[in-house]
């Protein structure tokens, strides 16, 4: 029998078996207990050169604990689901509350803030679980990059460096001493693709991919081929740009990052801590006026949607950002305390956002270098010079130079500089070309940025 077959088996043996740690908890002391069972079980193939590189089974299954004594904490772990073994790792986490000083802010959620009932998401869905036929596809993708390569050849692309599959269903189960138990399933797979380029001595590397929680919405082999084989060329014959400040286009990959940086810098950890640049900003100014940052963690087969967090506490739809003001802080149930706060949420980070922005605002990518005229176009950042205590950034870059909004060469070893806080506020226009790939939809993003290259 497949596990895709057995999973609500499965949730109904953990959801039991969390009901039954919990009350051991209760009975041994513990104020409030959460326990929490996650499985899962998934496939990962690798072909180089047309044969199979690497094949991995993976399949897990674990208990965690977490007990509150006297507003005291302790927490314990076991990969035996045997009750003598879940007593024992529940006794240890009571133990630990013995050497833990005590925490006012912490312990279960507030009961009222627990989802209830059931919301189904539709990210659950059958893969093939067979190891051999997934074989069969990850060398079917590698002869189709070979055959890509081939046709690029006088063009500088050498070879199909490498190509994979992933796969995997999870199964996490939670329970609380306070009445909550529900759990949350799910599906991912991906496939990758990735190239080599010469010219001149000059090697490059890059690729594709392909994610989503229905296997059979994976994009087609020759799709992400070519994308890949695209990507790789489009890196050759890179130079530097002289240092000064320039219009600069993060493509959408590149303002993932500039985005990410902006979520760690509202994260309740950093703000009750006072390390971040964005204190005291709920309800002011932090995007131009145009622009909106939505959550919905109810999207139907979303990639990060859920219907609940670490905590328990229910998820909704909501804005951090409406019209450049700052509506919230991402906090879980301890961050939210701390702050005075209730938890909207996010012990488990965010799910799934969008950038919004009016239609003066809003370009095609095309569109995005003609009304910059010339510049740079950003394509991938590296290092990690972000000090989210003050807002300075410096990351490196690479990408490629434009005039009259047409691409000239390619760009690399080059430092973009800034600080957030001003960059935020300097976003003249977004792009409409959204990656479904991606956990935030973020088109392009045009805005001034010092450059340092020679």
């Amino acid at each position: 029998m497949t596990y895709f077959a057995e999973i609500a088996k499965r949730r109904q043996q953990y959801e039991d078996l969390a009901a039954q740690a919990v009350e051991i908890a209760r009975k041994k002391g513990a104020d409030e207990a959460l326990v929490r069972i996650s499985g899962g079980k998934g496939i990962t193939v690798s072909s180089r050169h047309c044969e199979v590189e690497n094949l991995e089974f993976n399949q897990l299954q674990s208990l965690s604990v977490g007990v509150n004594k006297g507003k005291r904490n302790g927490s314990a772990s076991t990969t035996d689901l045997s009750l003598e073994k879940i007593t024992e790792t529940i006794e240890s986490a009571l133990n630990l509350c013995e050497y833990t000083s005590a925490d006012e802010c912490s312990g279960l959620c507030d009961a009222d803030l627990m989802f209830k009932g059931e919301r189904d998401l539709k990210v659950l869905f059958p893969y093939e679980e067979d190891a051999d036929k997934i074989v069969q596809m990850a060398v079917a993708l590698d002869k189709t990059g070979h055959d890509v390569a081939a046709q690029y050849h006088e063009q500088g692309l050498r070879e199909c460096e490498r190509t994979s599959y992933f796969t995997w269903y999870g199964i996490d189960s939670m329970a609380t001493s306070h009445g909550f138990l529900n759990s949350s399933i799910e599906s991912d797979c991906s496939k990758d693709i990735s190239f080599i380029a010469e010219q001149n001595g000059q090697m490059q590397r890059s690729g594709s991919m392909s994610v989503s929680r229905d296997f059979a919405k994976l994009w087609d082999d020759a799709v992400i081929a070519k994308e890949g084989a695209e990507r790789t060329l489009a890196k050759l014959g890179a130079t530097q740009v002289k240092t000064g400040t320039y219009q600069v286009v993060l493509t959408r990959n590149a303002a993932q990052s500039l985005i990410g940086a902006f979520l760690n810098a509202i994260s309740g950890k950093l703000i009750y801590r006072n390390s971040s640049f964005l204190v005291d900003s709920v309800g002011k100014d932090v995007f131009p006026e145009w622009f909106s940052l939505k959550e919905d963690p109810w999207l139907p087969s979303g990639l990060c949607s859920f219907n609940f967090d670490r905590d328990g506490v229910a998820t909704f739809p909501q804005d951090l950002v409406s019209d450049g003001k700052l509506c919230t802080y991402l906090l879980s149930t301890y961050t939210g305390r701390k702050l005075k706060l209730k938890s909207n949420g996010h012990a488990s980070g965010t799910s799934n956002l969008m950038v919004v922005s009016d239609d003066a605002h809003t370009k095609d990518f095309d569109s995005l270098l003609s009304q910059a005229g010339s510049g740079l176009v950003i394509e991938s950042l590296m290092g990690q010079g972000v000090n989210l205590v003050n807002g300075n950034y410096s990351r490196g870059a690479s990408g490629y130079y434009f005039e009259n909004g047409k691409r000239v060469h390619a760009v690399n070893e080059i430092t973009i500089a800034g600080n957030l806080k001003e960059m935020f506020k300097a976003i003249v226009a977004v792009g409409n070309d959204y990656d479904e790939r991606y956990r935030i939809k973020v088109g392009s993003i045009l805005l001034p940025l010092v450059v340092s290259g020679s």
